[in-house]
């Protein structure tokens, strides 16, 4: 009677097991990425509505045309717009995108002026504060493109593209290189290989900052 499994048994099971794990990573891995695209979106927007929220509260937009906020733009606009209470600390970790390695921040940055909202702790540009209420009301032709992801995560979601939240949009979307290319003449190895050169400078992303 047998004790065990021959190693050519045991061989044949591990080959079965990583043929089943591999089938089961692709049909799983797609869903996973897909969920978290559409709690992307969500995500962004949650950070327009507060942007809303702010151009309603006479106290809060009176806020961007005063230091720090005036100047602040991308995460330093994030950073001080929660440590003076423009956004909710809920929405800390929600300018951290779903597919990325950036991280949520710890929240104690907000109250202690020593701390920093740090680069990895945030996904998303952001306009410059003193421009928002301005460029919310940029519609049609003119519209801009508030919030999309930084350099460092702007291909996260390389199948779909790139994305944003325009001033006139109702939900956040994506955009990819073919509709940059057609509608804004921005061209796919740029798009590709340096968004630097596209956030804060090509429009319609010409009015949003990292």
């Amino acid at each position: 009677m047998r004790s065990g499994f021959t190693l050519v048994e045991l061989m044949v099971v591990i080959g079965i097991l990583g043929l089943l794990v591999g089938i089961l990573a692709v049909a799983v891995i797609p869903k996973l990425t897909e969920a978290k695209n559409k709690l992307e979106i969500k995500q962004l927007g949650d950070i327009k509505t507060a942007f809303d929220n702010i151009s309603i509260d006479k106290s809060k937009a009176g806020l961007l045309q005063k230091a720090p906020l005036k100047e602040a733009r991308g995460r330093k606009f994030y950073e001080a717009a929660f440590k003076k209470k423009l956004l909710n600390d809920d929405l800390v970790g929600k300018i951290v995108s779903l597919n990325s390695g950036d991280t949520s921040a710890d929240k104690a940055f907000i109250t202690d002026e020593n701390m920093e909202l740090g680069e990895l702790n945030c996904s998303y540009t952001a306009p410059i504060g003193g421009e928002l209420l301005v460029l919310m009301k940029k519609t049609g032709k003119l519209r801009k493109v508030l919030i999309t992801f930084n350099a460092r995560n702007w291909l996260n979601y390389a199948d779909h593209g790139t994305i944003i939240q325009f001033s006139d949009g109702e939900t956040a979307d994506y955009m990819n290189k073919d509709t940059a290319a057609t509608e804004y003449q921005i061209d796919a190895d740029t798009w590709d290989t340096n968004a630097g050169d596209i956030i804060g400078n090509k429009p319609p992303f010409d009015k949003t900052y990292e």
